[in-house]
């Protein structure tokens, strides 16, 4: 064989390929087999499904449709014999689903070539659709014919009517008195049988119909037509009797009648002549009956026929689909075996000449793997193998060689590499900041830093690898390591048999200089590992920071927290009945000063009262400062009241001095509020509580003075919260409204706009004013949702003014705390009434502005962006600093009732007034006087050139009914 014969016969690829190739044509052939048999069975089933099942299913439809057919022509028949024009409609209309059904019984014999049977249910279904079409036409000129008859027996009916009457009249003047006369006597009789002969007439015509008519024959024809040949005899026989008796009116009203009714029975048209028509077209009828019942069988055989043909062609192709199946199944389960016989010889062959190679070689490998010897090489067989097992193996043999040789040199690698780690860990040991301490397991020295040594004082050679753990021990307290009172920081529990270095937490004091702390841990080989830490700075850390924890920063008193605490202390172990004694004081004025000198003064000021009060105080006493300028003092050693009051009043007496700040002379002065224990209670938020209610007593007072706790005190509280509670309810309900207050032109005196005022109208308690709870909902949190139902209110109730009147509405400083929140709200209620911004004005104190100024005068600029107007309410009152209106350019100033009240006769007044109108027509904006009551007010107002005016004068605050009468009225009269 040639070499790259030798050389292809070798490759392990080809022969895979030659398997594969092999096991291709297997299932080729047995694909080939498998296809052939299902396009068989496919074949047979296509022809039972797509011909002869559907075909049996049209025949049974068509034969349904038939018997619905056959039902409805017996239904026309009836109505066609009623003659009432109650037939059924066309086969175009409710006929036209069972046709469709034969349609497509048709148009699926078409397709399928079955033309013998085509042609037949054609025919009978053309057949059929014209009897009915004439069978329908019959029926319509009966029900004509019958309408007709109706019309007729109606007049004829009334012609009766009319001469029964006539006849009834006479026969009741003909009626014999006694003694009445022979010719009286005469007439009478022959009326009776004139009466009994329309009677006749009468009767007939009520029995008569014209279909009845038809079958009855021509006996009601003939009877009808004696009847009315009576009845004209009668009147022959009465008329010259009422001739002579001079009764000709009535005799030829009679004759007229009698005529009318022989005309309408017998004449042209008449009842007569429609019975004759209604007799032909009966005959018409029945021919057309016999057409109909021709086809309806003609169809029927054609259906009965191919129904018959349909079922016996779906059963033979049924039969022929189970035999091709049956067959199939054998032949492709025979091939399937013969298949499986030859992959199955095919996978032996190849697990011959490939796999045990394989597996001798992975032996090979997991015996190498299993020892750390690499001197054994690949056995020989495998390496003489020509094709690609052969170099594998040659390939794996070359690569144990190498893997020896790198063997070699990684031995001598890490040698030089473990050396190299060793001396970085000696490295980090000796970096980090705690001492290091390694004992073995027979406690003896293996590893130490410097900073181990340098904790204690040491020298190298009291730390020599293997000197005793007891020798390393005493040398420490040689040089003053002693362990601390309770062994560790958190007073653990140390076993006693264990050396200081062998506990988990330990606290040494070395020399009273410095404070080590010592972890130790035992290591997996039965030693321990101990880290020594010098916590002298932390522990000095920690107590400032307690110390800040509990004491104010910038007085240096107790906090309120350990004011709290050494307050609840005393009150457990003191239970006496006068124990404690509670000063809780506010400074007054404090505010000012910092609002005028600022915080670093006030700051100062702070220090300078924690220490007067300090000096009041004997040793036993405690102050802290428990708020911005709030002070406590607690009075032990069983206090009484008289020194309550002596101590309070010496301290009111040195804070009213003056203080000396940076060259500020401040005076203050101090309320105080006294509790005692356990007369006002025994619990320390409790008596606070109660002192700070005595506290601003003292403050509604008048201030600088002390006062005790009164029980009702707590009445007062309770009333504040039962009234709070209330107003939440109220809320809920929605029992608050808006009342309106106009705003008056001065110089025009027309209405410009209308303030909202919130009245609150209690079911129990009446009108409460706003004055009392608008303070509550403020403290309670309760203003925000109750501005917000204003704002949205005020605006949809301004809608239904003149565009030209505007709405304000009062804002809560509580609202101006949470900006987004305000903006939110008044973008909301705009949105939600649709009321233009410029037509809402919001009106503010002046006490806003001194709270966060820069934060609230950026709100107050996204308010004017949005076209909403501004205005400052109660000027005067307050800080009435001119650098706000610098600041700021208000919409309106409104100046406080209390300078208006007394404007015509205070000099003071009159400036402020005079002042304010003046600068505010300078910058251009305009002025509201509230409180406005007599005439001479308006007209010193008009004439200081006051822009609109607001009060009783002009009127009180109202409801919007009465709002839109006032609006009205006032227009109207200027």
């Amino acid at each position: 064989m040639k070499p790259w014969l030798r050389m292809l016969a070798g490759r392990l690829r080809l022969k895979a390929l030659g398997a594969a190739l092999c096991v291709v044509l297997i299932a080729c052939f047995g694909s080939w087999v498998s296809l052939r048999y299902t396009k068989t069975v496919m074949t047979s089933v296509t022809d039972t499904t797509e011909t002869y099942l559907p075909l049996l299913t049209h025949a049974i439809d068509a034969s349904d449709a038939m018997r619905r057919l056959t039902s409805r022509a017996h239904a026309l028949l009836l109505s066609c014999e009623a003659a009432d024009g109650a037939r059924q409609v066309l086969p175009d209309g409710s006929l036209s689903t069972e046709f469709e059904v034969i349609e497509r019984l048709t148009a699926f014999l078409q397709s399928v070539g079955i033309r013998e049977y085509e042609v037949k249910v054609t025919s009978a279904k053309d057949e059929l659709v014209d009897a009915f079409r004439a069978l329908s036409n019959i029926c319509d000129t009966q029900a004509g014919l019958q309408r007709s008859f109706e019309d007729q027996r109606a007049q004829a009916m009334a012609a009766i009517a009319s001469l029964g009457g006539i006849i009834n009249r006479l026969r009741q003047d003909y009626r014999p008195p006694s003694g009445a006369s022979g010719n009286t006597q005469a007439i009478l009789p022959f009326l009776e049988v004139l009466s009994a002969r329309l009677t006749e007439v009468e009767n007939e015509l009520a029995q008569s119909h014209s279909n009845s008519q038809v079958k009855a024959g021509d006996a009601l024809v003939v009877k009808t037509r004696d009847a009315v040949s009576g009845l004209s005899a009668a009147f022959e026989d009465v008329g010259p009797l009422l001739d002579d008796d001079g009764r000709t009116r009535e005799r030829e009203q009679i004759r007229g009648l009698i005529d009318s009714l022989s005309r309408t029975i017998l004449g042209p048209g008449g009842i007569r002549e429609i019975w004759n028509r209604t007799s032909l077209f009966y005959s018409g009828t029945v021919i057309t009956r016999m057409a109909l019942t021709r086809a309806d069988m003609a169809l029927a055989w054609a259906l009965q026929g191919m129904e018959s043909e349909a079922r016996s062609r779906y059963r033979h192709a049924l039969d022929e689909t189970r035999s091709t199946t049956e067959e199939a199944r054998w032949v492709v389960s025979s091939v399937t075996v013969v298949i499986a016989l030859v992959l199955l010889a095919a996978g032996w062959m190849v697990a011959a000449r490939l796999t045990r190679p394989i597996e001798r070689l992975k032996a090979f490998v997991m015996k190498l793997r299993g020892s750390e010897d690499l001197s054994h090489a690949v056995p020989e067989q495998l390496l003489r193998r020509k094709d690609e097992i052969g170099a594998l193996a040659q390939t794996f043999n070359s690569l144990i060689a190498d893997l020896a040789d790198a063997r070699k040199r990684l031995l001598s690698e890490s040698r030089a590499e473990i050396q190299t780690q060793y001396e970085r860990l000696s490295a980090a040991i000796e970096s980090i900041p705690q001492g290091l301490c390694l004992i073995d397991a027979d406690s003896r020295l293996l590893v130490s830093n410097s900073r181990f040594m340098s904790i204690y004082d040491l020298s190298p050679g009291d730390l020599r690898v293997g000197t005793a753990l007891s020798d390393v021990i005493a040398t420490c307290q040689e040089n003053g390591a002693m362990p601390m009172d309770g062994d560790s920081p958190r007073g653990q529990a140390a076993d006693p048999g264990a050396s200081i270095f062998q506990r988990p937490l330990l606290l040494l004091n070395f020399r009273n200089e410095r404070t080590i702390l010592i972890r130790s841990a035992r290591t997996p080989e039965g030693g321990w590992v101990s880290v020594h830490e010098d916590i002298t700075e932390r522990r000095r850390q920690e107590k400032q920071i307690e110390h800040l924890a509990y004491h104010d920063t910038l007085t240096g008193l107790a906090n309120r927290r350990l004011f709290r605490d050494t307050f609840g202390e005393l009150l457990a172990r003191d239970r006496r009945p006068c124990g404690v004694v509670l000063l809780y004081m506010d400074l007054d004025m404090f505010k000012t000063v910092n609002d005028t000198l600022g915080h670093p003064v006030g700051d100062q000021l702070l220090v300078a009262v924690a220490e007067r009060l300090q000096a009041c105080l004997r040793d036993t006493d405690h102050v802290a400062r428990v708020g911005g300028d709030e002070f406590a003092v607690l009075l032990t050693d069983n206090p009484t009241n008289d020194e309550a009051i002596r101590v309070s009043g010496r301290i009111i007496e040195k804070i009213a001095l003056p203080f000396d700040i940076n060259g500020h002379e401040i005076v203050i002065g101090i309320s105080v509020g006294i509790a005692i224990s356990p007369r006002d209670g025994t619990d320390p938020d409790r008596l606070m509580k109660c002192a700070d209610m005595a506290m601003y007593r003292a403050k509604g007072e008048g201030r600088n003075r002390y006062c005790f706790f009164e029980p009702e005190m707590g009445t007062k509280i309770h009333a504040r919260r039962t009234l709070e509670l209330e107003l939440r309810k109220a809320v809920e309900m929605g029992d608050l409204e808006l009342y309106y207050q106009p705003q008056v032109e001065s110089g025009s005196r027309q209405i410009a706009g209308f303030e909202a005022l919130i009245r609150w109208h209690h079911k129990e308690r009446g009108d409460i004013p706003p004055e009392e709870f608008i303070s509550v909902a403020e403290d309670s949190g309760l203003i925000t949702e109750i501005g917000r139902w204003v704002l949205e209110q005020a605006c949809l109730e301004a809608m239904s003014w003149p565009d030209s009147i505007q709405v304000a509405v009062n804002v809560s400083p509580v609202q101006f705390r949470s900006a987004k929140a305000l903006l939110s709200d008044v973008r909301s209620a705009l949105l939600l009434s649709g009321l233009p911004a410029h037509r809402l004005e919001l009106e503010i104190t002046e006490g806003i502005l001194m709270q966060d100024t820069a934060a609230n005068l950026e709100l107050l600029d996204s308010l004017r962006r949005m076209g909403v107007h501004i205005a400052m309410d109660d000027f005067g009152t307050g800080y009435s600093s001119l650098g706000y209106i610098r600041r700021f350019c208000f919409d309106r100033i409104k100046i406080d009732r209390s300078f208006i009240n007394d404007v015509t006769t205070s000099k003071d007044s009159q400036a402020v007034v005079q002042a304010v109108c003046g600068l505010c027509s300078t910058l251009g904006i305009q002025t509201v006087a509230e409180g406005v009551e007599n005439e001479q007010q308006l007209q010193f107002l008009f004439d200081e050139g006051c822009s609109l005016i607001q009060g009783y004068y002009i009127a009180r605050p109202m409801a919007v009914a009465d709002l839109q009468r006032l609006i009205v009225d006032w227009t109207a009269a200027l």
